[in-house]
């Protein structure tokens, strides 16, 4: 196992909304996405709960507030990439994702500053795994499974 500065491991918690058929996502700024979709969320900070995480997050990166949450599921990818400077590195990303609903409210669509070059959301159907980070694809695709079954 592999233990420094180019190897590691994110945990954090996402959310998944979906409006008319349509995903809410952001475009990376920058890390091992950079320049894919992912979805609204990101590291959990030390003494924050899940919940105000998905809060935080929702608002700094699309300008929308969170009305509720539920457990979606966990995923999970290991995968190497090269970063902005040119360096190899591994990526161990565990995600905790949860479908969402929003309070009505103007979507943020520059950028913030941070991670998101912006919000929009997209059809479902047009989502393919090349446009998108792996742990995102892999919780839209089951939260579209399970909302066509029921």
């Amino acid at each position: 196992m592999e233990n420094d500065k180019k190897s590691r491991i994110h945990l954090g918690a996402y959310c998944l909304v979906i409006k008319d058929h349509n995903v809410l996502v952001i475009k990376k700024a920058r890390g091992p996405y950079r320049g894919k979709y992912d979805l609204p969320g990101g590291k959990i900070e030390f003494g924050e709960s899940i919940e105000e995480c998905l809060k935080r997050e929702l608002k700094e990166e699309t300008g929308l507030d969170m009305a509720d949450a539920s457990f979606l599921s966990i995923e999970e990818s290991v995968f190497d990439y090269v970063d902005e400077g040119g360096v190899d590195k591994k990526f161990h990303h565990i995600g905790m994702y949860y479908l969402v609903n929003v309070e009505e409210g103007n979507l943020k669509t520059d950028s913030d500053g941070h991670d998101s070059e912006g919000a929009l959301f997209v059809d479902i159907d047009s989502i393919k795994p090349e446009y998108f980070s792996s742990v995102a694809y892999k919780a839209i695709r089951n939260a579209d499974f399970k909302v066509r079954k029921i």
